[in-house]
């Protein structure tokens, strides 16, 4: 038996486990892209159109932080401008997702050691690992090259895209990788490759906002801007990101030959003999576990709202010289035709945001699914700690949390809105207010996963995902370029229910209460399930 045995079969397990969630992403990321050709060829039908559209957009700034450069004024330049660094990084977040769990997660439940007690190799896990989420990342950039190729564009620049959406997966899975030999626990493994990814992205970000392109060499996700797609399609760059993924694994390798199964290069310290007194409480201990995702999410929502409320005021000017398309988008938004373009555009980003923001307390739902599973959870009922007291304490920093990211997107948002206007006093109340207006539908959203969780355990994690991803449908991110009917959104996504008091509308409290209610009563029909059912 050699180090690689049963690779194969592993690699048969983990994608018959990964069949549901692995089919999305790979569904999700390329309508994803492709959904914005039909986007711009609908917003921008004339070369004219598009031209004027490229001279106002193309020296932005801030939107070139966003973006990136804007390589051509074909809808293909287009569509990867507005969609391709979102593109990147959710394929790397995805490969990140993946290792974890089939490598450092399996070890810490103690089923790598099962496993690894048949005919497999040492090597097995990790390799069938990494070449499940390559082959992901792999399959959803040909996909998107297949659509875009369907859709007329050019053959070499679609894919120069499916190129570039591999690298980050190739390079981040083997980060994964590797960061699952340091440490013993998945959640540090997870921290460490994402604070990978979140650098990377931030190389990136700077060196196109700031002019200084020659940092895009030191990130993946720079390199696949440098592929140029559309552009000049410069497929010699992807040799980066293999490059660097062939190192990176070759030092994951070299470190699993070395350690323990169960254990991490970087030891753990062994932790008090006596629980700190903030830890001796089902809260506190929910406190523990969820602070960091919080804080995180947090940062994020403050950072991400405050550099786009920076181009809000200038909106108005590059919409009208886009064109009346561009300024009918706007307007679906608006609750009167005499609204600020400038407030639509705030909106919108508040909306967007909150979409994502559901995805919070969701998580939270799975982490309880999480420790269930582990048999950490069964552990704590053991104590007088009860089902309901235990689940509620994480729900209870659930909803705060999601109160608390939207506070903050709402206020950074609002200061600089007003800080850019010259008016703050009269836009940051008006920002954090709507900002707060959309908490009770992220609550409802959120609500599905407890109910997931209370009623199909097993399906909890998919649930979550699922719903997701079609309120992203229906939502802001693809049914607008799809070109699905608005009234659709309208009906199906809880956020559309609030009132657009930020663009005309009356405050009105009657949906903010019904959606408050729905969430209380999804949450207690899952944690009553939760309560009755066996654990695991």
């Amino acid at each position: 038996m050699n180090a690689l045995t049963g690779t194969g079969r592993l690699f048969l397990l983990y994608l018959r486990r990964d069949r549901l969630v692995a089919t999305c992403w790979v569904v999700f990321l390329p309508l994803l892209v492709v959904s914005q050709v039909a986007y711009y060829e609908t917003m921008l039908p004339t070369e004219t159109d598009r031209v004027n559209f490229v001279a106002q957009v193309g020296g932005n700034a801030a939107l070139t932080a966003f973006s990136g450069l804007l390589y051509g004024d074909a809808l293909g330049n287009l569509a990867m401008w507005k969609i391709g660094d979102i593109a990147y990084t959710l394929v790397a977040f995805m490969a990140v997702l993946s290792v974890i769990r089939h490598t450092r997660a399996e070890e810490e439940s103690g089923r790598a050691e099962l496993v690894g007690s048949t005919v497999v190799g040492r090597f097995a896990s990790l390799t069938a690992s990494l070449l499940l989420a390559w082959a992901v990342s792999l399959a959803a950039g040909l996909l998107t090259a297949l659509g875009m190729i369907g859709y007329g564009l050019d053959a070499a620049g679609s894919f120069t895209v499916a190129l570039g959406m591999t690298g980050p997966g190739l390079v981040l899975a083997a980060v994964a990788g590797l960061a699952a030999q340091l440490t013993e626990r998945a959640r540090t493994a997870g921290a460490i490759a994402f604070t990978v990814l979140g650098l990377q992205y931030l190389i990136r970000f700077t060196a196109d906002g700031g002019g200084i392109l020659w940092l895009r060499w030191l990130s993946p996700n720079g390199w696949s801007h440098l592929m140029r797609p559309f552009g000049g399609d410069l497929w010699w760059v992807f040799l980066l990101p293999v490059a660097a993924c062939l190192a990176i694994s070759a030092v994951a390798y070299r470190l699993a030959a070395r350690r323990d199964l169960g254990a991490g290069v970087l030891q753990s310290r062994p932790g008090p003999a006596v629980a700190a007194p903030g830890l001796r409480s089902s809260p506190a201990m929910a406190w523990r576990l969820e602070r960091s995702q919080l804080l995180g999410w947090t940062g994020a929502y403050a950072g991400f709202s405050a550099i786009t409320a920076g181009v809000a005021n200038g909106i108005p000017e590059i919409a009208k010289q886009a064109g009346p398309q561009i300024e009918e988008f706007f307007r679906r938004y608006t609750a009167s035709p005499d609204a600020d373009l400038s407030d639509t555009f705030i909106w919108m980003v508040l909306l967007s945001l909150a979409g994502i923001a559901t995805l919070h307390p969701m998580l939270s739902a799975v982490r309880l699914r999480a420790e269930e599973t582990s048999g950490r959870a069964e552990l704590l009922l053991s104590t007088p700690v009860g089902r309901v007291r235990w689940a509620g304490s994480h729900l209870l920093f659930a909803a705060l949390g999601s109160l608390t990211t939207m506070t903050a997107s709402g206020l950074a948002a609002g200061l600089v809105y007003g800080l850019t206007a010259g008016d703050v006093g009269a836009h940051l109340p008006r920002v954090l207010g709507a900002a707060l207006s959309l908490v009770p539908a992220v609550w409802a959203v959120g609500a599905v996963g407890i109910l997931a969780l209370g009623l199909m355990p097993r399906w909890a994690v998919a649930a979550v995902w699922v719903v997701f991803m079609f309120q992203q449908l229906f939502g802001e991110q693809i049914g607008p370029a799809l070109g699905i009917d608005y009234w659709i959104a309208n009906a199906v996504v809880p956020m559309h229910h609030i009132p657009k008091v930020l663009t005309g509308a009356a405050f009105d409290a009657t949906p903010l209460l019904v959606l408050t209610a729905l969430a209380v009563a999804l949450g207690g029909v899952g944690l009553t399930a939760l309560k009755r059912r066996d654990l695991t």
